[in-house]
Order: C-alpha cells, then sequence, then structure tokens
C-alpha cells in the first residue's frame, strides 16, 4: 500500500488566532495565523525561545501535557478543529506524528520500535509486517536493517535511530510529520542522510520542520516562517526570506545579528 494519501484541496493544517499562555499571562505564542498545504516542507525559524517548539507541539495537542498553559485560537486539521471538545488527542497525534530532537528508540528490536504506534492500536501481524515495512522503506532506512530487524535497535547509529523515529510516526501513516530540531544531535553524515529522507517525504505528506539552522532551512524547505517574540514575523518562499526579506527583524536573524 502507497504511503501517499489523496491530495486534499485545501490546507491539510490551518493555524487560526493561535496563542499559548503561561502562568502571570506571559505569551509564548501570539495570534498566530499559517497555512500548510500538501505536500510541503515549511521550517520554522527563530532565535532561541521565539517559540517555535511550543508551535509545533501545539499542532498535535501536546502543549496542552504541559501544566500552567492556556491555548486560545484555533488549529484546524482537514478543516475539523482539533481541540474540540469532542476530539480524542490520541488520534490527533496519530494523523500529525511528531520527531523529537533526540533520538528516542525503546530497548527492544528495530521492527518493534518501528511497530510500537501499530501495536498500540491492535493492528493485525499481517498490517504491521507491511506497514513497518514500507515505514522503513520511507524512511530511507531498509536497506540498512532489513537483514537485522530482530537486532536491537539501540545498536544503531545516531543516524539510524532517528531516521527509525521517523519511520515509526511513519508506520501509523499520518498525513503531517512535525520535526523538532531532529539533527540537532547528528554529525553532519548522519544529518545529510535524515535530510535527504525529509525532501522525498515532502512529496508525500506534510512536514513541518522546527530549526535553528538558515543552511538547513534552505537545503530542504519549500518556504520559511519566521517567528521572534511569539509572533510570526514573516513567511514566504524559501528564497524570498532567504534573499529578499521584507521585515528588518528577519533580515536581521538571516544574517546572524538576532
Amino acid at each position: 500500500m502507497s504511503g501517499a494519501a489523496p491530495v486534499p484541496s485545501g490546507p491539510v493544517v490551518a493555524v487560526e488566532k493561535l496563542s499559548v499562555t503561561a502562568r502571570g499571562n506571559r505569551k509564548l505564542l501570539d495570534g498566530i495565523d499559517l497555512d500548510f498545504a500538501p505536500r510541503s516542507l515549511t521550517a520554522i525559524v527563530g532565535p532561541s525561545g521565539c517559540g517555535k517548539t511550543t508551535f509545533v507541539r501545539s499542532l498535535n495537542r501536546m502543549t496542552e501535557l504541559t501544566p500552567g498553559l492556556r491555548i486560545d485560537g484555533r488549529v484546524l486539521y482537514l478543516g475539523q478543529n482539533i481541540y474540540g471538545r469532542s476530539v480524542n488527542p490520541v488520534v490527533v497525534r496519530r494523523r500529525m506524528g511528531m520527531v523529537f530532537q533526540r533520538p528516542t528508540v525503546f530497548p527492544m528490536s528495530v521492527f518493534e520500535n518501528a511497530a510500537f504506534g501499530l501495536r498500540l492500536v491492535r493492528a493485525s501481524e499481517d498490517e504491521v509486517d507491511s506497514a513497518v515495512t514500507e515505514a522503513l522503506q520511507r524512511a530511507g532506512l531498509w536497506e540498512e536493517v532489513r537483514a537485522n530487524l530482530d537486532g536491537p535497535a539501540l545498536a544503531l547509529s545516531g543516524g539510524q535511530q532517528q531516521r527509525l523515529c521517523i519511520a515509526r510516526a511513519l508506520a501509523v501513516r499520518p498525513r503531517v510529520l512535525l520535526l523538532d530540531e531532529p539533527t540537532s544531535a547528528l554529525d553532519p553524515a548522519a544529518t545529510q542522510r535524515v535530510e535527504a529522507t525529509l525532501q522525498r517525504l515532502k512529496e508525500e505528506i506534510v512536514l513541518i520542520l522546527v530549526t535553528h539552522n538558515v543552511a538547513q532551512a534552505a537545503r530542504v524547505s519549500d518556504r520559511i516562517a519566521f517567528l521572534h517574540s511569539g509572533r510570526l514575523v514573516e513567511v514566504g518562499a524559501t528564497g524570498e526570506i532567504l534573499e529578499r526579506p521584507r521585515e528588518p527583524l528577519t533580515m536581521q536573524f538571516i544574517t546572524g545579528r538576532v
């Protein structure tokens, strides 16, 4: 079964006036509006503490796991507000998977790591076998691990572990994959392999990538959204943002002065 889903006519994710407020009325995000089209890779960039991680965690309701935060506004997934009272956050996180800064592999085999989400939903063995194989292929890891699927995942290199985490997220066939600085702990060669994986995947699903690395955004993204102090300052095609930013704050960040 192909990992590609039918392409919707509108945005897959639409963020409307999204704000996140911490205790003491401190704004972490302030009124963000941003849409994400099918088959695209948007890089979320900005200085440390600008709200990048809070933003992506808000897109699949992980922000609400942190005590003391209030979320206002709407996040629409295929037109449905994911913060609606009747919406199950577990289902949201299946549709919008997440890969974290450091690989989070479990002390089990490569195969069972990739199958973890499928086991939680009690998929059949045939479905698990098919989905794991497909996910490992899409994550660019299959040829490296196919002969040792029963081997320990912790024996893999850091870059392989991160691609295994991507495979685990892909195995439940999300339409959106959120990535929070997924290469920051990797060496250049491993980073290049992960980036090659992302460039393949953006032809299939929506990728939203938090990165502190402007050069990485230039290499892999179609579009850049620049955040500063919890606000969306500017968004546009990658080349335009990097070469002809409209806002002085964006220029300062791109040139290393923020």
